[in-house]
């Protein structure tokens, strides 16, 4: 990269520098064009005093030529006044010739005689105003006038002859020129001094105005982009830059204040996610603690129901205490199956066949709650008639929509119904395509803060419910790659929505 390169990759990367090119600019159209138009104005006024000298010199001369020619009866005398007025320096042509171009009488003798060219003379001849023009020495200012013949001249002249010569006159323009120069001249030096200093003061107020705080507040910036929070921007006025610098400096406050809260609601969560591991440790030890004596109760409890007659009372009581002992064993196995996950068996699986599969499960429930269920399947247009595929452990969904069909009867009461839906949706922002399930049901529904708490560990609503049921959904759909969600309404009801990454049927 050359040296200009490097300076115009400066330049464009410096809004200081852009700034004052930008200012330099407008400024040099605003000083430049008053000297300039002024300059251009006092060279039409030299031209227009260069004319009317030019035409007094001209009607100076036809009168010394009829004064020597008519009075005198000396011509020769013309040619003397010629000569006279010729010696002064700014006279750099004054001649009388005639139409054919034939030079009689001029301020320079040995052009007597001679002839001016055709182009020449077709550049006078017509023009009644004067003429800008060079020659050989500079700029000359030519006026022409043709010669009439009047009644004085008659007496020496035919009278059919109407123009006796043709008188030019050609006054130099090269100390006219030389002073527009001068003062050309004198109005670049004056502008681009005055640039210069402009462009320093702007520079120089630029860089205590703009530049400092700006790079003091970069710097600050900077610190708080490595993580030091406690970093403020000095503010030094009240103009746009002060204002900045005291909006980054509450900007950087409320950062600090969310930072802090985001620290402390993450050591929150490590103590409680240490507090879970804890306690799944624990209960899976109790678990194993448990179930093994209810094992031996329920096994007791067979042998002593043999003894009991069919309508002896004792059998109610043995059926109530099996009824506790299956419950108890339920609530073991979630502990177990929260505390120590099983890793899903992947396989394709249509997401309908699961919804088949725990229907019937869960009717008689539905019966006794006198609950309505209702299957809702739906054919996404994206795949035609093609069936919802998911790719996922068939017994895991099982075990969620079973859990989530349960919850939802029991939360549901007399003559009311559950909507059990499968269909395609959008997630995300690019749009990709999923198969979702929803449970909604017509029950009591919940609070912001119960939904808040719904997937929290060993958080229920439900009288002797362990907690588990919505924790453990939620960690099989996850470990499936989708994610589930709570919606619902205080007295109208709730609504589960499942979200699984869909696979396609030609293997996509």
């Amino acid at each position: 990269m050359g040296w200009w390169s490097r300076r115009a990759a400066q330049v464009s990367s410096s809004l200081k520098a852009k700034l004052v090119l930008l200012i330099v600019a407008i400024l040099a159209l605003a000083i430049g064009a008053a000297p300039w138009g002024e300059i251009s104005l006092q060279e039409w006024q030299l031209l227009q005093v260069y004319e009317q000298e030019l035409r007094a010199f001209a009607e100076m001369f036809r009168n010394a030529v009829v004064v020597a020619c008519m009075i005198t009866q000396r011509r020769e005398a013309v040619q003397g006044i010629l000569e006279e007025i010729g010696r002064r320096p700014y006279f750099r042509a004054v001649r009388i010739f005639d139409t054919a171009g034939v030079i009689g009488y001029s301020a320079h003798r040995e052009e007597r005689g001679q002839k001016l060219g055709e182009r020449v003379l077709a550049r006078y001849v017509g023009h009644p105003d004067p003429i800008v023009e060079t020659d050989g020495e500079g700029a000359i200012y030519t006026l022409v006038q043709p010669m009439f013949n009047t009644q004085d001249c008659v007496s020496c002249h035919p009278a059919d002859r109407k123009v006796l010569g043709i008188l030019q006159v050609s006054l130099s323009l090269d100390p006219m020129r030389a002073q527009i120069g001068s003062l050309r001249r004198s109005a670049s030096l004056a502008t681009v001094v005055a640039l210069v200093l402009v462009a320093a003061g702007v520079w120089l107020s630029l860089s205590f105005l703009v530049d400092e705080p700006l790079q003091g507040l970069v710097k600050v910036m900077e610190e708080a982009k490595g993580g030091n929070l406690a970093a403020r921007a000095p503010v030094a006025s009240e103009d746009e830059l002060g204002q900045l610098a005291a909006h980054f400096n509450d900007m950087i406050s409320r950062l600090e204040k969310a930072n802090r809260e985001i620290e402390r609601y993450h050591q929150e969560q490590l103590a409680r996610a240490d507090r879970l591991a804890t306690i799944g440790e624990m209960a899976a030890g109790m678990a194993h603690e448990i179930r093994n004596p209810l094992t031996g109760i329920a096994g007791a409890l067979s042998v002593l129901s043999r003894g009991f007659r069919a309508d002896d009372p004792r059998q109610e009581v043995v059926r109530e205490t099996r009824l506790l002992i299956d419950r108890l064993n339920r609530s073991v196995e979630s502990i177990l199956h929260y505390a120590r996950p099983v890793p899903p068996q992947f396989q394709s699986v249509q997401l309908d066949a699961v919804v088949a599969s725990v229907l019937p499960l869960a009717e008689s429930e539905a019966r006794k709650a006198a609950v309505r269920l209702r299957c809702e399947p739906e054919k996404s247009t994206a795949v035609g008639a093609a069936p919802l595929l998911v790719w996922a452990d068939p017994h895991q969904l099982q075990q969620v929509l079973l859990n989530l069909v349960l919850n939802a009867i029991q939360a549901t009461p007399v003559g009311g119904e559950i909507a059990v839906r499968t269909h395609m949706c959008l997630q995300g922002e690019q749009g990709s395509g999923c198969a979702c399930l929803e449970v909604e049901d017509t029950g009591k529904g919940m609070s912001e803060s119960e939904v808040a708490k719904a997937f929290q560990p060993f958080f229920s609503t439900k009288p002797g419910g362990t907690g588990l049921g919505l924790p453990i959904a939620k960690q099989i759909i996850e470990q499936h790659g989708g994610r589930i969600s709570i919606a619902s309404t205080p007295g109208k009801g709730t609504r589960v929505r499942i979200e699984l990454p869909h696979q396609n049927p030609e293997g996509g």
